[in-house]
């Protein structure tokens, strides 16, 4: 069982949403301008290390045409859900010298059973981009990388320290000597408790739109914080936005909205936006053009890292399950997630900079 030598190991098993290291990576077709920069170290299982890698480019802020790069693996990986991106690297991992938009082709051998639209953000954290409709790939075995572009315009960018797969599979419990359960995946990387759950867990329910409204944004006090960022799958349709910049969209004063289409699942996280800008609270609420508005159970109890809130049901019994991914402590001065009551969702609390960025998942299930 894949845990640490120091966490005993419990009975027992469930199930994640969780990562698969490749085990392999190569430019499969080059492109004037762009020099690969250890390549290899974007798949040793390592985000701490500060030498830089990806690329250089001398191309502005062009994205490549005929670059590809190919991620591989020994064996064919089933249900997989998508890719976990570590943006930035060398010795600043907020300084936006990582990848921004790439499109990401997944292939049975010579089969290509789909094409994932993904949009880098800045930040050192780890960034999910899933399937959509709750899609699940069998054989899996490369990850073909194109059409990359970059955060910046500088020469030295863009830059990532590692790309994995992500799959539904089977993590391992273990209980460290002060009591703390602990979940690990089979290549013993540590699965936050939040995203266990059953191995027989309710199945996904594709919602056929979702709309994110937002209340009280842009009213920070340099009007450039309050940021969405690291959104993944991409709306379909955003009003009262600034254009997208290194992944965040800056709301203009007033109620924004983000708007998909069919979908099971979407994540995205609260920033303060470039520099670090101070970012006070926000309200959002979730709903359906088809079937109508989805409410929570009040609980003002801000949420710590791990948490999992489940709606009233809705549109014949089915739920939405908010998971609170990564983020500040819910004793933290910022605050976190709330449910204020009826669709009301808070974000954040004070106007504070430096706050690491709140990100959770919305997940729908069918009971």
């Amino acid at each position: 069982m894949p845990v640490p030598c120091d966490c005993c190991p419990t009975s027992g098993s469930a199930c994640a949403v969780a990562t698969v290291p490749f085990t392999g990576v190569a430019e499969t077709a080059p492109q004037a301008g762009w020099n690969q920069t250890n390549l290899d170290l974007t798949i040793d299982n390592v985000t701490t290390s500060t030498t830089i890698s990806g690329y250089t480019t001398t191309v502005g802020n062009t994205p490549s045409t005929t670059l590809e790069v190919t991620y591989t693996l020994t064996a064919p990986r089933g249900r997989v859900r998508g890719l976990r991106l570590w943006n930035q690297a060398g010795g600043n991992l907020n300084d936006a010298d990582g990848l921004g938009n790439f499109n990401a082709e997944f292939y049975a051998g010579a089969t290509l059973l789909t094409t994932l639209a993904c949009a880098g953000a800045n930040g050192a954290g780890p960034q999910t981009f899933l399937l959509p409709f709750g899609t699940e790939l069998a054989g899996v075995d490369r990850v073909v990388l194109r059409n990359l572009s970059k955060l910046i315009g500088g020469s030295v960018a863009p830059l990532w320290r590692e790309l994995q797969l992500v799959a539904f599979q089977t993590v391992f419990p273990c209980r460290r000597r002060s009591g703390v359960l602990e979940w690990y995946d089979e290549a013993g990387n540590q699965v936050a408790n939040g995203e266990v759950v059953s191995c027989e867990t309710a199945d996904p329910f594709i919602l056929p739109d979702l709309r994110m409204s937002g209340f009280f944004f842009g009213d920070d006090p340099t009007g450039t914080a309050e940021n969405i960022c690291a959104v993944s799958p991409i709306p379909s349709a955003t009003t009262g936005w600034n254009a997208p910049v290194g992944g965040c969209y800056d709301p203009l004063p007033g109620n924004p909205t983000m708007t998909w289409g069919p979908t099971s699942s979407v994540v995205k996280e609260f920033a303060n936006g470039p520099g670090n800008q101070i970012s006070g609270a926000v309200v959002i609420q979730y709903s359906s053009l088809s079937l109508g508005p989805i409410t929570w159970p009040t609980n003002n109890t801000m949420m710590e890292p791990g948490d999992i809130r489940i709606s009233n049901p809705f549109a014949g019994g089915r739920r939405a399950v908010l998971t609170y991914l990564s983020g500040p402590a819910g004793s933290s001065a910022s605050g976190t997630i709330r449910m204020e009551g009826g669709s009301n969702i808070g974000i954040h609390r004070t106007n504070l900079a430096a706050v690491p960025p709140i990100r959770w998942r919305l997940d729908f299930v069918s009971a």
